[in-house]
C-alpha cells in the first residue's frame, strides 16, 4: 500500500512580503541615498550657474531659475516646486529610515534577544519589537507629507 503524498498549497499572504521588509528598506536606503547625492550635485551646478559662477547678475539668476521653475501646474505650484517637494519627501523618508537603521544596527534597539543554541537547531519565532521603529518611520513620513503638501500647494 502506497500512500499518495499531497502537498497543501497556501494562498499568498501579505505577511510573506512584509517578512522581507527589512531587506527592501535597506535597498531603498541605498537607492534613495544615491538619488539624493545626484540631486545635490545637480543642485550645486544649477545654483552656481544661476549665480554666474561667483559674478551674480539679476538677469542670469532670473533666466536660470525661471527655466528651472517651469510652468505652473496646480495653483501656485510650478514644476520646480513639485520636484523640490518630491526630493524633500525622499529626504524625509531616507532620514527616518536611517535613524531606524542606526538604532537597530548600532544600538541593537528593537532586535530580539539572542537565545541559547541547542541541537537540533530550531529557528526561533520572529518577534515583533522592530515594528515600533517601522511605525515611527511611517508616522514621520505621513506628518511630513501633510505639512509639505500644505506648504507646497496651499500656502
Amino acid at each position: 500500500m502506497t500512500e499518495k503524498l499531497s502537498t497543501k498549497r497556501n494562498s499568498p499572504k501579505w505577511s510573506l512580503w512584509f517578512k522581507g521588509l527589512d531587506e527592501w528598506l535597506l535597498i531603498f536606503q541605498k537607492v534613495s541615498g544615491a538619488i539624493l547625492a545626484i540631486y545635490l550635485i545637480g543642485h550645486v551646478l544649477v545654483i552656481s550657474t544661476a549665480l554666474n559662477f561667483g559674478h551674480p547678475t539679476p538677469l542670469t539668476w532670473e533666466k536660470v531659475i525661471g527655466f528651472i521653475e517651469g510652468p505652473r501646474v496646480v495653483g501656485i505650484a510650478h514644476v520646480g516646486t513639485i520636484i523640490e517637494y518630491l526630493i524633500a519627501l525622499l529626504a524625509a523618508v531616507h532620514g527616518a529610515n536611517g535613524v531606524r537603521l542606526i538604532l537597530m544596527q548600532y544600538f541593537g534597539l528593537g532586535l530580539p534577544r539572542p537565545e541559547r543554541h541547542t541541537y537540533p537547531m530550531v529557528p526561533s519565532p520572529r518577534k515583533k519589537p522592530q515594528m515600533i521603529y517601522k511605525y515611527l518611520v511611517i508616522i514621520v513620513v505621513v506628518i511630513f507629507i501633510a505639512l509639505a503638501s500644505y506648504v507646497a500647494f496651499v500656502g
